[in-house]
């Protein structure tokens, strides 16, 4: 790429490639203000009305462990619909509509078998088929005959008026922060149980697609219960041993020789700084005198590390001359 001089770039042949300071102050700094977000920082909750359940321990013993069975999730995504115009022959956008396009969320299928519970708990409660399949005679050939021959309920006809799903609410964390995006009357687009074969060895999961018709936002701190069922069930609330460590020293790793830590953690941590200083001398040393220039003796610093000394390279020519001989002579 060709170089071209201006305000902010200048050649200059005693600059040397420098560490990564513009992206460490850009997102490090200020408490990692700018730093990019990890997809894998986030929480689901169900808002599921108990009235349309058959299995009550759904929502009231397991309502917070199915958002944490969430594998994956898609965040909102819109739509807008525009138009082009003539102004006195000026071409103008217009928007004509805006629509919010449908999320797709995925579940690990776990062993006790909650998520595949929800989905049944769903599917009888809007359709009737489920529930009038287990009737006998109800999926007979029964539809040449008369209409009053017909006693079960089929399709939609399940008398369900009130939504499943009152809300999904998707969290983003980071930084004891969070922001949320509460959708509102959700309604399932679509279910995958997966595929199961003898050949695959992976987790399974279950796939929906869900639609919805409005979306709020929020913002908070992240606190036990907030997001809704966080840190709840299921967590580690044994506080961590480097929560006691303070600041970095680097000139006297001695700090963290704590009587609070647990295990070996306070020593790894002190021979870890004391490696990183031996480094950083030997860095200062090689710069000053350069590397293998002067002979090491006892009690002298070579390379960097005290009472350790190096081989150096020797410039006599070692080459062996070889010669002619006779096998047998």
């Amino acid at each position: 790429m060709a170089f071209t001089p201006n305000s902010s770039l200048r050649a200059n042949s005693n600059i040397l490639l420098r560490d990564q300071r513009h992206a460490s102050r850009l997102f490090a700094e200020d408490q990692f203000r700018l730093a990019p977000k990890f997809n894998f920082q986030f929480h689901v909750a169900f808002g599921i009305n108990p009235a349309t359940l058959k299995t009550i321990d759904i929502a009231q013993r397991h309502g917070n462990e199915i958002g944490m069975l969430v594998k994956s999730v898609t965040l909102p995504k819109y739509g807008v619909t525009t138009n082009t115009v003539n102004q006195y022959n000026r071409k103008k956008q217009i928007q004509t509509q805006h629509k919010v396009e449908g999320a797709t969320i995925k579940f690990h299928d776990d062993n006790m078998s909650l998520i595949n519970n929800l989905w049944q708990n769903y599917y009888s409660y809007y359709y009737a088929d489920s529930t009038s399949a287990l009737k006998a005679g109800a999926f007979n050939r029964t539809a040449i005959r008369n209409y009053d021959s017909i006693t079960s309920n089929y399709g939609l006809d399940n008398g369900s008026t009130a939504p499943f799903f009152t809300y999904i609410k998707i969290y983003q964390m980071a930084r004891h922060e969070y922001v949320s995006y509460t959708l509102y009357n959700p309604i399932i687009s679509g279910w995958d149980h997966g595929t199961v074969g003898y050949g695959d060895n992976g987790l399974h999961d279950f796939t929906m697609n869900i639609v919805y018709e409005a979306v709020s936002y929020g913002s908070g701190q992240v606190t036990a219960g907030d997001p809704i069922g966080f840190g709840l069930e299921h967590y580690d609330n044994t506080p961590s041993p480097l929560q006691a460590l303070g600041s970095l020293d680097s000139a006297s790793p001695t700090f963290l020789n704590n009587s609070n830590l647990i295990g070996n953690a306070g020593s790894f941590l002190a021979n870890l700084v004391e490696t990183n200083n031996a480094y950083a001398n030997s860095q200062q040393a090689n710069n000053s005198a350069g590397i293998g220039t002067s002979t090491a003796t006892t009690n002298q610093t070579t390379g960097g590390i005290q009472d350790t000394a190096f081989p150096t390279t020797n410039s006599t020519n070692n080459t062996t001359q070889a010669t002619n001989s006779t096998v047998g002579q």
